[in-house]
């Protein structure tokens, strides 16, 4: 994958940037895997309960939320990973058994699109798609072809 990123949430909110709740208990073990995201370039940071979630996207409307009930993981959408793609990955493979189940894709400048389904604690990550330039029409595409699909046969 390039490096310009945007990151699309579907499950269970739907928008630019993730929040992802904190599982119950588990906040030490996130703030020991994010470590200093600051020189990690993850664009990946803690939020405890109780505050504003509220960041920046640098490839379209900002999240703005109002506090959650429980600690949550949020990342931003746009930006070049200095880290390195493979970087990032590994550290949602860390993050996972700590994070409650959510589902986002992440689109490149190569027109790759991966997704992201935390479930269960665990990471399942795979490419879903080549030839588009945001995740935004690839979701688009997907959705006309299902309900394409769903149609009764001889309608």
């Amino acid at each position: 994958m390039g490096n310009q990123r945007e990151i699309r949430q579907v499950s269970p909110r739907d928008g630019l940037g993730v929040v992802i709740a904190v599982r119950e208990g588990r906040r030490d073990e996130v703030l020991r895997v994010l470590g200093d995201t600051s020189v990690r370039h993850f664009y990946t940071f803690f939020c405890p309960a109780g505050v504003r979630i509220a960041f920046p996207n640098l490839d379209g409307p900002d999240v703005d939320q109002d506090p959650q009930d429980c600690d949550v993981v949020v990342i931003q959408s746009g930006g070049k990973m200095w880290c390195g793609y493979e970087a990032f990955v590994q550290s949602l493979r860390e993050l996972a058994p700590f994070l409650e189940d959510a589902k986002f894709f992440v689109a490149d400048e190569d027109w790759l699109v991966d997704e992201a389904d935390l479930r269960d604690g665990v990471l399942h990550f795979r490419r879903v798609g080549e030839g588009y330039v945001d995740v935004t029409s690839f979701l688009a595409e997907r959705r006309i072809g299902a309900a394409g699909e769903a149609k009764p046969s001889g309608s």
